[in-house]
């Protein structure tokens, strides 16, 4: 039986030999330095996939993928990829980083719309602040690329101070929350929505308190995370459930909080560890998958494939734990 991360990547290593498993386990799971010559070789492999050459056709002169966050229903010409934000968030899942030359050209596209030197495609919907909340929603997606980027730090600033507010007596209070972003003008999203938690993660921004109130509202939100899933990420899943990738990627889009261990740690982390013996030792049917996200490995031709490119991506988790 597999009872440690170790024995997950010796698993992996053996099985996993596709360019793109082999680069996501070398980084995340080996932590290999990026200058060591099987990062490199492993990095120059990933760039001649599949899945790389997947993004790479599709991807626009001006570094999009079309649409940034709405896609256009009346586009005649076939894409994989709808919206720009679709093809980030599969770029995400191939663990690209912002000096890859797909990544770098599209963080030059949304620094140019934060500064308001190229116009986005989206139609603007006709409603009080829709182009206020769109600017913050690609700071968010630049955040997840490069959180350091000053572009974003204002936004950041006022979305860590109006959720701070918007915490009183242990709880958040959406109207409160709507309240202070009515007066700044510059965030204009829902608490719940995706976009605050990538604005808010892999930064110290908010005190470790409000962290914890904001997690938990998040937690065991009902409804779940708007964009993400609608159901809260604490109803654990099985592999065979619909709802089992919806639930990993609520929280694969939590992980990068430094309290996200707390809410993992007594539950949930067990359950992924008896999921990825059962994927292992046992004959589990998936539920149907959806036809780009999840896919590491270049074809599911051979049956333990998919399996495997399931065990990877509850393994990328689980450091995160």
């Amino acid at each position: 039986m597999i009872h440690s991360m170790e024995q997950i990547a010796e698993y992996l290593l053996e099985y996993a030999t596709d360019p793109v498993p082999r680069f996501i386990l070398l980084k995340e799971l080996y932590k290999e330095p990026a200058a060591s010559s099987d990062y490199i070789n492993s990095y120059a492999r990933i760039t001649e996939s599949k899945w790389y050459h997947q993004l790479a056709a599709e991807q626009m002169e001006n570094g999009s993928w079309g649409r940034f966050h709405t896609q256009d229903t009346k586009e005649k010409t076939k894409r994989t990829f709808v919206t720009t934000e679709q093809a980030l968030r599969r770029a995400r899942e191939l663990s690209l980083e912002r000096d890859d030359d797909l990544i770098s050209k599209s963080i030059m596209l949304m620094e140019r719309y934060l500064r308001d030197d190229e116009n986005w495609t989206d139609i603007i919907e006709k409603h009080y602040g829709f182009e206020i909340a769109f600017k913050a929603m690609i700071a968010a997606n630049l955040s997840l690329f490069d959180p350091n980027n000053p572009l974003i730090q204002p936004k950041r600033k006022i979305c860590a101070k109006n959720i701070t507010k918007a915490v009183i007596n242990g709880y958040l209070q959406e109207e409160i929350w709507e309240q202070e972003n009515l007066k700044d003008n510059e965030i204009l999203l829902r608490a719940y929505m995706v976009y605050p938690l990538w604005l808010l993660q892999n930064t110290y921004c908010i005190s470790d308190t409000i962290q914890r109130q904001y997690l938990n509202y998040i937690w065991y939100r009902e409804k779940g995370i708007y964009y993400v899933s609608n159901f809260p990420p604490s109803r654990i899943q099985c592999l065979e459930s619909k709802g089992f990738t919806m639930w990993l990627s609520g929280l694969e889009n939590l992980s990068g909080f430094s309290l996200f261990p707390e809410f993992m740690h007594s539950q949930i982390v067990p359950h992924l560890y008896g999921e990825i013996n059962r994927l292992i030792y046992e004959h589990v049917a998936l539920p149907p998958a959806p036809s780009i996200s999840g896919h590491y490995s270049e074809s599911w031709n051979n049956k333990n494939a998919r399996k495997n490119d399931m065990i990877l991506r509850i393994a990328r988790l689980l450091p995160k734990c």
